[in-house]
């Protein structure tokens, strides 16, 4: 079966792994990683959609024993062990071998997907992640406006609210009910006689006010009076609309 760019071993027996990438056993780490990357690309499932199941199953096939090969000759230490077998004559996947280099069995080796340095992989992944970050930013782009609005919304109801409560502290707005006239207290409605004086009378329109407060000739009418009036006794009442 070909792989990496080289048929299979001598005499009938497996291909090494410098065979299965189509490399010499004198070929450096970086010239070994070349020929993996143009391997894996040329095997990978993701290569083959539509191939027929033979065909399938061979590429599965081819990239397990890349993967294999990557993973002991990728590896100093473990390409220097598979050479001193070579050498004493285990070709392949020899039996003492096996549990050190077999990606399949052995937990310890983590299967490398081929497609984590394999360039074009790598720059649409980037390509897509910058769009990720590119839509979260206008997001949050359109929503500022909103957001802005209704802070300002908040911040005007919060200034006009302390504005009315402090208008309506104002001290000596009010004084008890016998001062404005016998029985006659705020929120009354009265009529103005004589004196001039008050008298309560029902809260219909024939009204002439609602008493919402009363100062002492030193003090201020609450928000809402729309007249004030002196009374014979000196004190001036706050009349709003009934």
């Amino acid at each position: 079966m070909t792989t990496g760019g080289r048929t299979g071993g001598s005499r009938g027996r497996p291909p090494t792994f410098y065979e299965v990438l189509g490399v010499e056993r004198t070929a450096g780490h970086e010239e070994i990683r070349r020929a993996y990357l143009a391997a894996a690309r040329r095997w990978h499932p993701d290569r083959l959609r539509g191939a027929s199941e033979g065909e399938s199953a061979e590429a599965e096939a081819a990239m397990r024993r890349v993967n294999e090969a990557w993973s002991v000759l990728g590896k100093a230490e473990s390409r220097r062990n598979y050479d001193q077998q070579l050498v004493a004559g285990a070709a392949g996947r020899s039996s003492v071998f096996e549990g050190a280099s077999g990606v399949d069995d052995d937990p310890r080796i983590r299967r490398i997907d081929p497609r984590l340095i394999d360039p074009e992989f790598l720059a649409a992944r980037r390509d897509m992640q910058l769009n990720e970050i590119s839509d979260r930013s206008a997001m949050a782009v359109r929503a500022f406006p909103v957001l802005l609005v209704l802070a300002l919304l908040i911040g005007i109801f919060v200034v006009t609210a302390y504005a009315d409560n402090r208008g309506d502290a104002s001290p000596n707005t009010t004084v008890p009910g016998p001062s404005l006239g016998a029985g006659i207290e705020a929120n009354d409605c009265v009529d103005i006689i004589g004196g001039p004086s008050l008298l309560k009378v029902p809260c219909t329109a024939n009204a002439d006010g609602l008493v919402i407060g009363a100062h002492l000739g030193d003090g201020s009418c609450p928000v809402g009076t729309i007249r004030e009036l002196e009374l014979s006794n000196g004190v001036w009442v706050c009349l709003g609309a009934v």
